[in-house]
């Protein structure tokens, strides 16, 4: 079976996830021509240097019409405007995709605007880290991780099996599903994980004026808990304040959990303390093959 390949490529985003997706397409030889387009000529430069893109510009414009995929690795804040900039200047054919974390308000706004001919497929690589910029970027970032695709409203299933195709073809596990039933899950399994690290280490900060020896007695789990909390401030904003109704919800589920275990170790009931324990841990070994996926 043929791979599948792209004659021009535009990442508007060249960081982290740009990067990577540029550097992954280049070393797997699936596009022709891959061009980065950001704000800051020195990181676009940068990105030329790490062999993630082949060329670069500051003006969207100048590339919308001769991108056969546009690739929009931004702020989830930034998505619709760059894809309003683009589809009035996109050629007939033209698959724009995004790599945000939330996708509802994004598929919504752009089916708004997106013409026909044009085909919006909202992404969300389930791979990253606390790092950012071109610089963390790695050709393999995607191998063995969840890619989700939402396509939303009248999208060509030749468009999705293309782009599902690509992404497999970079080593992703390809996911459909609904922009809604995407933000649900994520609201648990991500951006919920955000937030309590970051809660955490608010504590521990909160404490220390009281307890100064507390960040003396850091081991492993609280580093482990909380690496995420070195994530980007303003990106966990905006993904936040975008997939809000979501985000209340998972932390509202937590709180009842919390209550419930809270509850038995205040009354002393060892039985039920072990037992929420073991409930968890039970449950985590059964998901530990999804949690190893990446790791293979």
């Amino acid at each position: 079976m043929s791979l599948p390949r792209v004659e021009c490529i535009a990442i508007v985003g060249v960081g982290l996830i740009g990067g990577s997706f540029g550097m992954a397409l280049k070393k797997r030889c699936l596009a022709d021509r891959i061009i980065g387009v950001g704000r800051s000529p020195e990181k676009l430069q940068r990105a030329v240097e790490l062999n993630a893109i082949d060329r670069w510009t500051t003006d969207i414009e100048t590339v919308a019409s001769e991108a056969d995929l546009i690739y929009i690795s931004t702020p989830v804040g930034m998505v619709v405007d760059f894809v309003s900039r683009v589809v009035p200047l996109a050629k007939p054919g033209c698959i724009i995709t995004d790599a945000g974390s939330t996708k509802v308000r994004i598929c919504r706004e752009v089916a708004k605007v997106a013409p026909q001919g044009i085909s919006f497929i909202g992404g969300h690589p389930m791979a990253g880290s606390e790092a950012t910029g071109v610089e963390a970027g790695n050709p393999d970032l995607f191998v063995n991780a969840a890619y989700v695709l939402t396509p939303y409203g009248d999208v060509e299933e030749e468009a999705v099996e293309f782009l599902s195709a690509l992404l497999k073809a970079i080593g992703s596990r390809v996911i459909i599903m609904s922009p809604e039933a995407h933000d649900r899950c994520v609201a648990i399994i991500s951006h919920l994980p955000h937030i309590m690290a970051s809660a955490l280490v608010h504590i521990t900060k909160n404490q220390e004026n009281v307890l100064p020896q507390i960040v003396e007695l850091i081991a492993g789990s609280f580093r482990d808990m909380t690496r995420v909390a070195g994530s980007s401030p303003e990106l966990w904003r905006d993904i936040c304040v975008s997939n809000a109704c979501e985000i209340s919800q998972a932390v509202e589920s937590l709180c009842v959990e919390m209550q419930k275990a809270v509850h038995s170790i205040v009354n002393g009931d060892y039985t039920s303390i072990e037992g929420w324990f073991k409930e968890a841990r039970d449950y985590r070994q059964y998901l530990m093959p999804y949690i190893n996926k990446e790791r293979e």
